[in-house]
């Protein structure tokens, strides 16, 4: 038996002695980890030719995923309540069918759709996810605005030497859109794109579980605090999603603050008892006294692109916040799949 059969049947083994356990339907920690060994697997019979060569290819199917969002194609299906041929979505949608029928077996190919006869189509779990309108709208934005920057990184990184970028007013994204002005603002002088983005933001997390589940609250933040001072300030917040999930499983315990740009401020219905304060990232911090300030994590190469930033290691976190003037308490790991948390004090 070759070194890869061996190492593909060892991994089936595991594979299959997980999914054996009584708790593996509800054990998230079982499933991602059954997740990671399932990838593995395809990683150890495909052929390695083939992966290299789908590689260059992939970028296509996001595409094709962005226009069938754009055709409403997957709210289509899924309303049907039964198979629905590509006559019937090209009716609904307005698109030619035989169009449709190329956009969407790419999607079929990868479960976002299942293809049940010739020209015929019903939902996926997948497919479940793609209507919501949260998801669908950061495939609008990540492919209008990140991915049309990132197509022209090569050349961007040629030109520049091949170093990362650090001014958030200088980077990929100028570079791509001909424009000095910081993604945030580039994106704030697009009303189109901000509600896309405030609205993916408000999902990002998916299915995975949420800081507040796992992270000790009462004790790190509750615990000491002093009611009529901010307990918790989320900058760049986006819509106030997070402490809208705070302020429903820990009411009354503290002020809650959020603050992003103007232009998201003013956008934002009420959302008592939340305080609402516009506030550029990039400018003196005006709250004092605050109990914890929280920031999400991208992927790395999504943060250069979008902002000249960058996903951190431990120590480059470190790194980071001692030039800041704090010291690292702890990093907190997130369970399975989940953001992690980086607790910092003022350095004194």
């Amino acid at each position: 038996m070759s070194p890869t059969l061996d190492t593909a049947t060892i991994l089936v083994n595991e594979l299959s002695s997980l999914a054996s356990q009584v708790s593996f339907k509800t054990d998230q920690n079982a499933r991602s980890k059954a997740l990671q060994l399932g990838q593995r697997l395809v990683a150890e019979l495909e052929q390695p030719e083939n992966t290299a060569v789908d590689l260059a290819f992939s970028p296509l199917v996001s595409v094709a995923a962005r226009i069938a969002v754009d055709l409403e194609l997957f709210k289509h299906i899924l309303s049907a309540n039964a198979p629905i041929d590509s006559k019937e979505l090209s009716s609904l949608s307005g698109g030619e069918e035989l169009f449709i029928i190329r956009v969407l077996r790419p999607l079929s190919s990868i479960g976002f759709v299942k293809e049940v006869g010739e020209r015929t189509w019903e939902p996926t779990p997948i497919t479940h996810a793609m209507v919501n309108e949260g998801i669908a709208a950061g495939h609008r934005v990540v492919g209008e605005m990140v991915v049309s920057a990132a197509t022209k990184a090569p050349r961007y990184f040629k030109e520049a030497g091949y170093h990362c970028p650090t001014d958030p007013r200088d980077g990929l994204t100028q570079y791509a859109f001909q424009t000095k002005l910081s993604a945030f603002q580039l994106y704030s002088s697009m009303p189109r794109i901000l509600k896309d983005f405030n609205m993916f933001m408000g999902n990002t997390m998916g299915a995975r579980s949420y800081w507040i589940d796992w992270y000790p609250v009462y004790e790190r933040l509750i615990n000491g605090s002093v009611r009529d001072l901010p307990l918790l300030v989320d900058v760049g917040g986006g819509k106030g999603h997070d402490l809208v999930a705070f302020h429903e499983k820990y009411p009354a315990r503290g002020r809650l603050v959020l603050q992003d740009l103007a232009a998201v401020i003013e956008d934002i219905q009420d959302i008592n008892p939340i305080e609402s304060v516009a506030y550029d990232f990039f400018t003196e911090q005006p709250i004092h006294e605050q109990g914890a300030s929280k920031f999400h994590a991208l992927l790395d190469l999504t943060m250069m692109t979008f902002n000249a930033g960058m996903e951190r290691t431990e120590r480059q976190w470190e790194e980071l916040l001692h030039k800041a003037g704090l010291k690292v308490v702890k990093l907190w790991t997130a369970q399975a799949d989940a953001d992690g948390i980086v607790e910092a004090i003022l350095d004194e």
